[in-house]
């Protein structure tokens, strides 16, 4: 930093705040937490169904794409905003300090000015890591008291000095290169994945997520998702051509949805990119060379040792069962576990256009996971009016028995 710009500084009286984002303040920053979507709860398991009383503030969503040039030097960004650029593309990118502060605004919610204080610390930081720039000062000057309007013009000004793309206007897989423009994320960092049991009830499992070595559902929304909700019956991590969206982190309550962290997955030649979305575990994203993030995804996928004999069998039955029979029908599988009042019965439960939950039971009577999970696939491939099955209304108005149900159907009783 040179003289004028720490004689500045102390002027204004900010060394305490240029110390924080040094120091404490800024890296707590980057563990802490974005405010997520709410949505709505999801009831259709009634055995691990929790209530949770969280209350997020709604962020805007930032969709973002990008059109790399024939010559894949440069790249044409479309924001939701409507805001367009044009920069040029480096090989590879990442960590500078027009990338730190770029992240800091990314989070910062400009509508109601919650994390004010952060992005001032930022400013500061920025001109401690050599960015400089007339407005750029005044934000690092700013108070945390001042009006949000006030602050976004000093940010916006601050970022188009800089040439800094705005917030949403860089595609996934790049970061921001040293002195302008935008660049490929390095595929430097490791993941490790983990299948183990949650702290809130038996029988709950989740995945685990561990990017150089540091946990990320628990530093996101709380839990890992469901082994059933990402890698079975299809492993959802798996990278593919397309960059797609997949759920990283429930709410503690065992509920995605309360409390949610999703990664856009993209596949990148050598490389795979992780880039977090709603409650966001870190402040960038994250870049692993592809041949060991693919074996790694194939490894976790592969390794049922954690597996009790009930989840054996939900495995089996969810990846084996005759789907598109099972639609011509209606019906959709929607969970598989033991009744919670009778650990004897193997429970799968199915909706019926949306307006049913139907229940098949299998009794256990001491068989192995394999041989109870071929009769329960054995017996959804026959005909559900041929079933002894348990139908539920969803719709308080429903009082008849769905039109698929046979003589041995019964209503629930809960």
């Amino acid at each position: 930093m040179n003289h004028d710009i720490a004689c500045w500084l102390r002027r204004r009286k900010l060394d305490r705040a240029v110390e924080s984002a040094t120091g404490v303040g800024l890296a707590s920053a980057a563990a802490g937490r974005a405010p997520s979507h709410t949505y709505p709860l999801d009831d259709d398991h009634p055995q691990t169904m929790a209530h949770c009383h969280r209350s997020r503030q709604p962020i805007s969503a930032r969709a973002t794409s990008g059109v790399p040039s024939a010559s894949g030097r440069e790249t044409v960004v479309r924001s939701s905003r409507g805001l367009w650029m044009m920069a040029s593309v480096t090989e590879d990118g990442g960590g500078c300090a027009e990338q730190r502060l770029y992240d800091v605004v990314a989070l910062w919610d400009a509508e109601t000015g919650c994390g004010s204080e952060v992005l001032i610390q930022a400013a500061c930081q920025a001109l401690v890591d050599g960015l400089d720039s007339p407005t750029l000062r005044e934000l690092a000057g700013a108070s945390a008291n001042d009006s949000s309007w006030d602050i976004r013009e000093l940010v916006t000004t601050s970022l188009q000095e800089l040439e800094i793309p705005f917030p949403g206007t860089v595609p996934p897989g790049f970061a921001l290169a040293s002195g302008g423009g935008v660049a490929r994320r390095p595929g430097v960092d490791s993941l490790r994945l983990e299948v183990s049991p949650t702290p809130r009830a038996r029988g709950d499992f989740h995945v685990q997520v561990y990017v150089n070595g540091t946990e990320m559902t628990a530093a996101g929304a709380g839990l890992g998702m469901d082994p059933y909700q990402i890698l079975v019956p299809t492993n959802r991590l798996v990278a593919v051509s397309q960059p797609r969206t997949v759920p990283i982190a429930r709410c503690e309550c065992g509920v995605y949805g309360c409390g949610s962290t999703d990664v856009t997955i993209t596949r990148d030649g050598d490389r795979v990119h992780w880039d977090w979305s709603l409650e966001v575990p870190m402040m960038r994203g994250v870049s692993f060379a592809a041949a060991e993030y693919d074996a790694e995804v194939a490894r976790v996928a592969a390794d049922h040792s954690w597996e009790t004999p009930e989840r054996s069998v939900g495995r089996r039955v969810l990846t084996d069962v005759d789907r598109e029979l099972l639609l011509t029908y209606n019906l959709r599988p929607s969970w598989v576990a033991n009744d919670y009042r009778d650990k004897e019965l193997f429970r799968v439960a199915l909706e019926f256009n949306g307006d049913y939950q139907v229940f098949v039971d299998t009794p256990w009577r001491g068989r192995s996971p394999e041989e109870l999970a071929g009769e329960v696939c054995a017996t959804l491939a026959r005909p559900p009016s041929t079933w002894h099955a348990i139908w539920h209304a969803m719709v308080p108005s429903l009082t008849a028995p769905p039109e698929i149900a046979g003589p041995s159907w019964r209503p629930a009783r809960f």
